[in-house]
């Protein structure tokens, strides 16, 4: 599915409403270039559970959430490749079917950390205020 947003408030408003289709489990990864909207739709999905405060992760990598349920939100920007510990660290919360997860450059994140049923975001400019973004696995 494709959808349009033509502001920040406007990816919030599809965060929220992906969020209601989400359950303890599921995990979100999401594709965009810097400042495309992956932290906005992830503040979004959040808001939707009942979470008020969520920043951008990218100094600690993974910050935990709680409301309706548990969020972890990774941030692997700056992660250029995971060692061996850090990969662990992720996986545990990764494969943690009491939350749900969401993943800022999920093209950083091995294959092996994947889990199957993974849904997908993918974000792309479109001008200074309005964005493409692509849903699959959340229709």
């Amino acid at each position: 599915m494709k959808i349009i947003t033509k502001s920040a408030i406007e990816t919030i408003e599809l965060g929220k409403n992906i969020a209601k289709k989400l359950m303890p489990g599921d995990t979100i990864l999401l594709f965009g270039e810097l400042g495309s909207g992956k932290t906005t739709i992830i503040k979004g999905i959040c808001e939707g559970l009942g979470i008020k405060m969520v920043k951008s992760p990218s100094f600690v990598i993974i910050n935990i959430y709680n409301g309706l349920h548990t969020v972890y939100h990774i941030d692997l920007y700056r992660v250029d490749s995971l060692d061996l510990t850090t990969a662990s660290e992720i996986a545990e919360y990764i494969f943690d079917e009491d939350a749900i997860k969401t993943v800022e450059w999920a093209d950083r994140l091995p294959q092996e950390l994947v889990p199957p049923d993974s849904k997908y975001i993918y974000i792309e400019f479109l001008s200074e205020n309005e964005r493409k973004i692509t849903l699959k696995g959340l229709q």
